[in-house]
């Protein structure tokens, strides 16, 4: 047996050991997602029930949740009562306006509930919400969000503040472009703590491929893949200038060919309240950033009514 497959047998295998694995070494372990990436949740729904992975974290991170409601996370993940609203509002009253609808980050919230409930491992699990800290009734002009435009910061200040000055250890869940280490763009989460931490971080991107059997892992360092242009993997962006592989994400997940995208009813853009609150928040969105919500929401309300 030649010496490349040596390492290769080193690196690669299937997923949920060998992330258990990183815990050994690292404080931190995150996975970057394609948003609402059904493959990937598939993988999630059974990486998040499965002791040898989850039982090593005393926390789970997570970008879809306002930080400002982190005392109902901790009831949620504790089994206490959460009504239907304050269990929504956790990922309605982020910055982001429409992609936490997905049903499969409200199936996210469960599982990490359910978990604690069964007793699944000696101690019990922390939801820690990591996405900025807003008051939508509070802000009135597209100004007002300018504090909370630094997304990566918001994620990087909760990780600090609730896992790493505490020493805990924990699982970290993003989109991809907050768990990239290095990159054309703004600092992202995991470079800010890669630099102010170095070595406490293992990032892992997904990819829809069945290289190897899906769901496999492969870490970047003495595989194939180390000086390979990340570029290789973020190929629908073919003009942007990636670093080699191994400066970027420390390790690739192979979910299989097949890429599906979850999608809510889009009846619940009915609700009267909650639509005109949408249009008001995508209207604010617009003023800050340009970036235009109003359309999409139009769509989906247009599609909803159709369904009726």
């Amino acid at each position: 047996m030649g010496l490349g497959v040596l390492v290769l047998l080193a690196v690669a295998g299937p997923a949920i050991p060998l992330m258990a694995k990183q815990f050994d070494d690292h404080q931190l372990v995150m996975l970057g997602e394609y948003h609402r990436y059904a493959q990937l949740h598939a993988f999630l729904e059974q990486l998040v029930r499965d002791p040898r992975f989850i039982c090593r974290a005393d926390d789970v991170v997570i970008e879809f949740g306002n930080s400002r409601m982190q005392p109902i996370a901790d009831r949620w993940a504790s089994g206490a009562p959460v009504s239907e609203a304050e269990l929504e509002s956790m990922y309605r009253e982020t910055i982001v306006p429409l992609t936490w609808n997905s049903p499969v980050y409200r199936q996210f919230y469960e599982a990490i509930r359910e978990i604690n409930q069964e007793h699944l491992c000696p101690k019990p699990l922390r939801l820690v919400l990591a996405d900025a800290p807003i008051d939508w009734s509070k802000i009135h002009s597209g100004k007002e969000l300018i504090p909370y435009g630094e997304r990566d910061l918001n994620y990087f200040n909760s990780v600090e503040r609730e896992v790493i000055s505490r020493h805990r250890k924990a699982f970290m869940l993003s989109g991809l472009a907050h768990a990239v280490k290095a990159g054309e763009d703004e600092p992202t989460t995991a470079g800010m703590i890669e630099k102010k931490y170095p070595g406490i971080l293992f990032t892992i991107a997904p990819m829809a491929s069945d290289e190897l059997p899906p769901p496999s892992l492969e870490v970047v360092r003495g595989s194939h893949l180390e000086n390979s242009t990340f570029n290789w993997y973020w190929e629908s962006q073919p003009e942007r200038k990636w670093p080699p592989m191994a400066q970027v994400v420390d390790a690739v997940l192979y979910l299989g060919k097949e890429r599906t995208f979850t999608y809510p009813s889009p009846k619940i853009y009915l609700e009267p309240a909650y639509l005109a609150e949408l249009r008001r928040r995508a209207a604010l969105i617009k003023e800050y950033s340009g970036q235009d919500f109003i359309t999409a929401i139009d769509a989906l309300v247009k599609e909803a009514r159709a369904m009726k």
